[in-house]
């Protein structure tokens, strides 16, 4: 199963972030001396996206906009004919910087974690407002509490697509978030896409398992697990490393010197998308080719094996069949 080729590059550009945000995994997983990508290199590895017929790339951080060279690494994608996203916190927009950021960028994805908007964030949005503009929101505890807010927020601003995203596990907190958490997020989603048309419903982008709550429910509201693990994309560190996604740090060669063609049919990418790595009663799951057992990050970083169940799973509660199967 999977694809043929990545659908996309995401490239680190910088480590460095004007933010300080409690449960962000890249300030913990990170060097103090926050490593950025050279402007040259930076233009090789585009370079090498398009050549080897990959459609797209995403420009991401730490904060990309603090990376000098974007502008000009925007531009030569474009000109490359990728689809260019940005993912950024927005805050670093302004009129003068505006037009070159966003007319190279076919997708902003700015990061909407925290309320009230201070008058920057929102002065931002506005100078957005033409733009493909989408919203990008962790289900931090407190989030999910506050959910109903940031709906009201995302209702009332211009963003053509709210993205989801499951906490993920660190090094702070290895239960950031429980399943009884994910029930309640699964809820106010499902009741916030009751008034809306199919096309615009608020998913879940990244892995979670679907038995962390009713599985016909989460499978509305949850893509699955294809935006993770390397699924769908490689990643690329400022060290010019690939890897199978921010996460997981298996390194599938250099992206300077090597072929993303190589990295992706490597032996463990290829036991990844033939979902090698999943616990042995998933396999007998009729959700499995959706949900691929959730996040396989989560599952080595809590328990120190990608055989595991995802910490969020509790398959002999939602999924009787699996249990009578173990």
């Amino acid at each position: 199963m999977g694809f043929k080729k990545p659908l996309e590059i995401k490239l680190q550009l910088t480590e460095e972030c004007n933010f300080d945000c409690g449960f962000c995994f890249n300030k913990q997983s990170v060097s103090s001396s926050k490593k950025s990508l050279s402007e040259n290199n930076a233009k090789k590895i585009v370079s090498k996206t398009a050549e080897e017929g990959i459609g797209g790339i995403r420009f991401t951080g730490g904060e990309p906009m603090l990376h000098p060279g974007l502008p000009k690494l925007l531009l030569q994608a474009k000109q490359l004919g990728l689809k260019t996203t940005l993912n950024t916190n927005a805050s670093l927009i302004n009129p003068k910087n505006v037009g070159e950021i966003a007319k190279h960028a076919d997708i902003l994805l700015v990061s909407l974690h925290s309320l009230p908007l201070n008058k920057n964030a929102q002065n931002s949005l506005a100078l957005l407002s033409n733009f493909d503009l989408r919203a990008a929101t962790i289900l931090t505890k407190e989030n999910i509490q506050n959910l109903e807010k940031f709906h009201e927020v995302i209702s009332q601003n211009q963003f053509s697509q709210w993205v989801l995203l499951r906490q993920i596990p660190n090094q702070l907190n290895k239960s950031p978030v429980s399943s009884e958490d994910m029930q309640l997020a699964v809820q106010k989603i499902r009741q916030f896409n009751s008034s809306l048309a199919k096309k615009d419903w608020h998913l879940i982008e990244n892995a979670l398992p679907f038995c962390c709550s009713n599985p016909k429910q989460v499978e509305e509201i949850a893509l699955g697990g294809i935006y993770e693990d390397g699924h769908s994309s490689l990643f690329v560190d400022t060290s010019s490393k690939i890897k199978p996604s921010y996460f997981l740090e298996v390194p599938l060669g250099n992206a300077l010197t090597g072929s993303f063609h190589e990295a992706w049919n490597s032996p463990f990418m290829k036991r990844m998308n033939a979902l090698e790595f999943i616990p042995e009663p998933c396999h007998n799951c009729n959700y499995v080719l959706k949900c691929m057992a959730g996040s396989r990050f989560s599952a080595l970083f809590t328990s120190n094996s990608l055989y595991a169940f995802d910490p969020l799973a509790l398959p002999s509660k939602f999924m009787p069949e699996l249990k009578r199967n173990q």
